[in-house]
């Protein structure tokens, strides 16, 4: 399934679950938590040295949840949708807006 595939679910991660003020500017950048600087996801921040490995983590996470999320819909396996639907909330609710 395409869905599975690990290029496919690089490219979700990649395009949907960062943030960028500009809606036309391709979304691969996001902001460090602790000093701010602009600057793709990776696991350590590129001006201050942060350990960001938890947040890429999340990152990562999520866009596999929404990736089965999208799944379960079509499977109408309403449990697992909820189930989903929460875990993700916590993750990042502005990718179930």
């Amino acid at each position: 399934m395409l869905w599975k595939s690990p290029a496919f679910l690089q490219n979700l991660t990649t395009s949907c679950s960062m943030s960028s003020s500009n809606s036309e500017k391709k979304t691969t950048e996001f902001r460090c938590p602790v000093c701010r600087a602009q600057q793709p996801l990776q696991p350590v921040c590129r001006r201050c040295n942060a350990d960001l490995s938890l947040v890429v983590r999340a990152h990562q996470r999520a866009a596999q949840l929404f990736v089965a999320l999208q799944q379960a819909r079509l499977d109408s396996d309403f449990a697992r949708q909820h189930q989903l639907t929460e875990e993700l909330r916590l993750l990042r609710p502005s990718l179930l807006r």
